[in-house]
């Protein structure tokens, strides 16, 4: 009697693990790792909050299953897997975002980088300067403006070469610096052009 009282907790121990599915939890986790690791490359490149959120999530559904807790083991695997197409859409998204934001850097800012040459070209040639334009101001922009061609030669690269974050990023400091310059130099719809040399 008294082996079967010692035996008995151990066999519903057993009762209850088999119950709960170790063996189903224990797939339910290798199918959300290999969902997860499917789609790292993507989610953890444009969507990096959701990946961190998934990763904790998947790390906390093993911890349940190495502490024997079977059922919300399996529980959590299972509900991660809409998670994770939920953020393989999200990034998805992004991408197309970036990559539609770049392409529009694309069709701009070559034109607004020659117009700005042409026009500090003008600038500097000139006896007399508008009023709120700089002698100084136009030499300086003369020198930059090479480096500011070349990042954005650089961002391009970067674009044609995959690395859409980094082109999409470099493309920003790029523009801010020319829609700057611009504002500065190049004459609107409604001002007057500046006349002569």
């Amino acid at each position: 009697m008294r082996s079967i009282k010692r035996i008995l907790p151990m066999l519903l121990l057993a009762a209850f693990a088999a119950a709960c599915g170790k063996a189903p939890a224990e797939a339910a986790l290798k199918a959300s790792d290999t969902a997860l690791e499917a789609a790292r490359p993507q989610v953890e490149k444009f969507v990096p909050a959701e990946w961190k959120s998934l990763s904790d999530e998947a790390a906390a559904a093993k911890a349940l299953f190495e502490k024997g807790d079977y059922k919300e083991a399996m529980t959590a695997a299972q509900g991660l897997l809409p998670k994770i197409q939920a953020a393989v859409t999200a990034a998805g998204a992004k991408q197309q975002e970036l990559t539609a934001a770049f392409e529009g850097m694309k069709a701009s800012l070559p034109t607004t980088l020659e117009a700005l040459g042409k026009q500090l070209e003008t600038y500097a040639a000139m006896k007399k300067l508008p009023a709120g334009v700089d002698k100084a101001a136009v030499t300086a922009a003369q020198a930059d403006l090479p480096n500011v061609s070349q990042a954005w030669g650089e961002a391009v690269k970067a674009f044609e070469g995959g690395d859409l974050i980094k082109a999409f990023e470099s493309g920003m400091a790029v523009k801010g610096k020319v829609e700057e310059m611009a504002r500065t130099f190049l004459p609107t719809a409604t001002d007057e052009t500046p006349a002569g040399s």
